[in-house]
């Protein structure tokens, strides 16, 4: 019995130890069956995924493959676009492959043209037709109405465009705008909050407007140039950026206009003129505001750059001496290989809409376009055949109805070639000297390319696709980027006040004003500073001086 008893007892104390490998056992196996079915459930989802995706990128579920996409679907987060469209980029999957529209409808994009002179009017096309480009939509051109908003494109008979390349790769209607049947709806009609978030919404976006408004869209109408992020960028993910720098490409003058731009002429590379062109901006100058110029550049500036660099490359004297070029030449070239030892070395291209005698400072140093012999040419060529049957648009249907020739459309006509011959004036030599915050210059640094950028003081700020602030230059091919402290004690005298030249006439005639001085100061108890004007005149001083609406 007590063999028994001792057998008995010693099975009780081993008991526990082994149920409890014997548990652990059957734990491990169910955790590997367990895992083994996650591995399948989850292969069995990619695989799903991928045919989806795959269906939506050819003409299949276009919403499914959207919702695949979606941080709300993918991470339990709110939508976030900016990390979405980086999703999208990083998986190598772009926007206008994941954007295949089915959408029913006559698939239109059109714009509002607004009051801004020629080179915000080319600006603003091209805008639009990079959102129809991007959108999938045919580009329909709106009329040209009024004086401001006359580019020549419709005109054809005039032959200041060659629109063969652009036509070809683009899908542009010329006709539909005449029609008295075209209108856009208003819902279709974008607001200029809509406008800016449009590109940048992807195409989760694009399909919600495709629903609403399948036939036509107005791409934030009369509401002014359409700036995203920074002053003078395209809108949209890098992929659309590009999309409108290689509209630039195919946009050209015609021949017969392009012939006389200083490039074309002997003396371009003969004398050395082929090194620099140069912007100068009409500011300080008659009803123009001198405060408008500097602080656009201000703007335009410190929206590209990243405040780290904003003293090297937004400092005052650079934005301050941009506005009268004239003043501070050689610190306003920001290359080390384009500077010279001396002022009188320099041979520049110059493109000026200002009234600045610049023979006064660089007599016999740069050149000009000339469009008189163009002009000449379309005169001779008018009265050769039908006047009116020359006008295309509405703008130039009303100069030229009932007219043997071109005398009412002339000094228009004058105007815009001049524009444009300034305009590819610059594209052509080897360093830009552009004007921040002009368009003129914008245009010459897209239709110079992004290959081209860092040969100019300012074109590299507004290409920077893939990164919030520009990629500044080499810092060892830089010039003139000490900021303030070192170089504002050089500053030339004319730029240490806000000056005006004016010329402005009394309206007795007795006293012309030639320049006007804006000098900051305090007044006792007041919140804020007040402006004191000082004027330089010659002649009677009248009794009171006003300010017209011209300034």
């Amino acid at each position: 019995m007590t063999s028994i008893s001792n057998s008995w007892s010693s099975k009780a104390k081993n008991k526990p130890k082994n149920v409890f490998f014997r548990n652990s056992l059957l734990f491990l196996v169910w955790a590997s069956i367990i895992l083994s079915m996650s591995t399948l459930i989850l292969s069995w989802i990619a695989i799903e995924n991928d045919v989806a995706v795959k269906e939506g990128l050819h003409g299949g579920n276009k919403d499914t493959a959207l919702d695949l996409r979606s941080p709300k679907k993918t991470r339990g987060k709110r939508n976030r676009p900016e990390k979405d469209e980086k999703a999208q980029h990083d998986s190598g999957i772009s926007n206008n492959q994941i954007y295949q529209p089915t959408q029913k409808g006559k698939r239109l994009l059109t714009y509002k043209r607004f009051g801004g002179r020629l080179n915000n009017q080319l600006f603003q096309f091209i805008t639009a037709l990079q959102h129809a480009k991007v959108l999938k939509r045919t580009f329909v051109v709106p009329d040209e109405v009024r004086e401001v908003e006359w580019t020549g494109m419709f005109d054809t008979s005039f032959g200041i465009w060659d629109l063969s390349s652009l036509n070809k790769a683009y899908d542009i209607d010329w006709t539909t705008a005449f029609s008295p049947n075209f209108e856009v709806p208003e819902e279709c009609v974008l607001s200029p909050r809509d406008g800016a978030k449009l590109l940048k919404g992807g195409p989760k976006l694009w399909v919600e407007w495709d629903k609403k408004c399948p036939d036509i869209i107005d791409l934030a109408g009369n509401t002014g140039l359409l700036f995203c992020d920074g002053q003078h960028q395209f809108c949209g993910d890098a992929e659309a950026q590009e999309m409108a720098y290689d509209i630039y490409k195919h946009l050209k003058l015609s021949p017969s206009l392009l012939q006389y731009i200083p490039s074309k002429s002997k003396e371009f590379k003969d004398q050395g003129f082929d090194e620099l062109a140069v912007h100068s901006r009409r500011a300080g100058e008659g009803g123009y505001s001198w405060e408008l110029c500097i602080k656009g550049n201000k703007r335009t500036c410190s929206g590209h750059v990243d405040t780290a660099d904003l003293g090297k490359y937004c400092d005052e004297r650079t934005m301050k001496g941009n506005c009268a070029v004239w003043l501070d030449f050689d610190y306003q070239i920001k290359s080390k290989k384009f500077l010279k030892k001396k002022r009188d070395q320099y041979k520049f291209v110059l493109a000026s809409d200002g009234t600045h005698d610049w023979s006064i400072d660089f007599d016999g140093q740069f050149i000009v376009a000339n469009n008189t012999e163009w002009l000449l040419k379309i005169e001779k060529k008018a009265k050769e055949r039908d006047v009116e049957g020359m006008a295309i648009s509405t703008y130039a249907k009303s100069k030229l109805r009932g007219q043997k020739d071109l005398s009412k459309i002339k000094s228009t006509l004058d105007a815009l070639s001049a524009t444009l011959l300034d305009l590819f004036s610059l594209v052509d030599s080897k360093y830009l000297l552009g004007a921040y915050y002009s368009t003129l210059s914008l245009n010459a640094c897209y239709f110079r390319g992004p290959d081209r950028m860092y040969d100019s003081n300012m074109c590299w700020m507004l290409m920077h696709p893939k990164s919030k602030y520009a990629i500044s230059p080499p810092l060892k091919n830089s010039a003139h980027i000490d900021g303030d402290s070192k170089n504002m004690n050089d500053l030339p005298a004319a730029l240490m006040s806000d000056v005006e030249h004016a010329f402005v006439r009394s309206n007795d005639g007795k006293f012309i004003a030639i320049d006007r001085y804006i000098i900051p100061y305090d007044i006792l108890r007041s919140r804020k500073p007040r402006d004191l004007i000082g004027v330089v005149g010659d002649g009677e001083v009248p009794l009171t001086i006003t300010t017209n609406e011209l300034g």
